[in-house]
């Protein structure tokens, strides 16, 4: 009876052995969701300096690693392996691990004689095609007699694409799909898309990204202009970039600098110009542990990013002054030739009305609204008669032009 009673524990514990044996791998291809992140503020005052925040990580696909009891996650920020925290806080260290093939915890803290007091406690388990992620933190240090706390709760999932050494999604589909089946209907055609920025309108706007960037030693970052019309649409034209000098950096393309290893901290404010307006953005050299605060007091993003700057651009379009002053040149070309038109109009209306005051008695324009008063009679004409042939004259004449005979007034 024991003899059949250990062979069947023999087998049951042979089958465990084999089935554990059989799990499959968690290398290959996961899609990553993007990481949650949720703190809260306990003790804060004035003294505690800015309130933490960020530390979170955006979603896409990563590829997974098992190497041996442990995982290393390649992509996304950065990489990362279940030995550790994903907490980066300075000073911070794992203190104590445990892990497996299906599960993994990571406590990490700082020294003991640290005033800034930090816990951090990080947990993975998985299944064949669900791995979950969970990390929970706490900060106590006290500054200037305050005391300043705060915690922190980080989850995210991964599911599984393709497994490694396993066929692709649509080939392992081709192959289950082996029965006939109907022929698939015969897809209507899509409908045309009009590009509505086939044809960008004039420059209305100037993006850079980001307003303000955290470097290291080291590393090298392109800033991002886009230069756009008032409806979004991109039009193609680059901004001038003015960078100023500084130990250790040096520009090595339009936007784009190169930090030494042995850079000086500091600031540059770099300018990004068109058509005569410009936006000053800011490249700042800080040292690791510097990095890792800022990153830490939440004002900048994972990648050290922080906002954009942006100008609105007045005119028309870039080159718009040309334009202008083209239009404006056309003005005043054709109000040159419009006065002087109606300057020779009026010359010559002058010299017309000149010439027929010769001939006619000019009147005497009225001086008010009431009925004009009568024109004056004219002067009397002095007359003569020739008291030979009775022929009538006019003027200063004084003999008859018939006969010669003297002439004598009329009555």
């Amino acid at each position: 009876m024991l003899s059949i009673l250990a062979c069947v524990v023999a087998i049951s514990w042979g089958t465990a052995r084999e089935a554990k044996a059989e799990q499959p791998t968690l290398s290959g291809r996961w899609s990553a969701s993007a990481m949650s992140v949720q703190w809260r503020i306990g003790e804060w005052g004035d003294s505690c300096g800015p309130k933490p925040g960020g530390g979170g990580a955006p979603g896409g696909a990563v590829s997974i690693k098992q190497s041996g009891g442990e995982l290393v996650i390649y992509g996304g920020t950065r990489t990362y392996r279940t030995n550790q925290c994903w907490e980066q806080y300075p000073g911070l260290a794992a203190r104590s691990h445990s892990g497996g093939k299906r599960g993994w915890q990571t406590t990490c803290k700082t020294a003991a004689g640290d005033p800034r007091q930090a816990t951090v406690i990080t947990t993975m388990s998985a299944t064949d095609d669900v791995i979950s992620f969970n990390e929970t933190g706490q900060y106590v240090f006290v500054v200037e007699g305050q005391n300043c706390t705060a915690s922190v709760r980080r989850s995210r999932s991964f599911r599984l694409i393709q497994r490694e050494g396993a066929a692709p999604p649509s080939e392992a589909s081709a192959s289950a799909s082996a029965a006939p089946s109907a022929p698939p209907p015969v897809p209507k055609p899509a409908p045309k898309v009009e590009n509505r920025c086939s044809d960008p309108g004039p420059v209305a706007r100037l993006e850079v990204r980001p307003a303000r960037k955290l470097v290291l030693p080291g590393e090298e970052f392109q800033f991002r202009a886009s230069v756009v019309d008032a409806s979004g649409c991109p039009t193609g034209t680059s901004p001038q970039w003015k960078i100023p000098e500084h130990r250790g950096v040096e520009s090595v393309g339009p936007g784009k600098l190169k930090v030494a290893t042995d850079a000086e901290e500091g600031e540059l404010k770099i300018s990004a110009t068109v058509s005569g307006h410009s936006v000053d953005v800011v490249l700042e050299v800080v040292s690791k542990e510097r990095y890792d605060a800022l990153l830490a007091g939440g004002d900048f993003d994972e990648s050290g990013e922080q906002g954009e700057a942006v100008a609105l651009i007045a005119g028309a379009a870039v080159g718009s002054k040309e334009v202008t002053t083209q239009t404006k040149g056309s003005r005043n070309w054709l109000l040159f030739a419009g006065l002087g038109g109606g300057a020779l109009l009026l010359l010559l209306g002058g010299l017309i009305f000149a010439l027929r005051g010769r001939k006619s008695v000019p009147v005497a324009p009225p001086e008010s609204l009431s009925p004009p008063p009568a024109p004056p009679p004219p002067p009397p004409v002095r007359k003569k008669i020739c008291p030979t042939c009775g022929t009538v004259w006019e003027g200063e004449a004084q003999f008859c032009g018939n006969d010669q005979t003297q002439l004598v007034p009329m009555n």
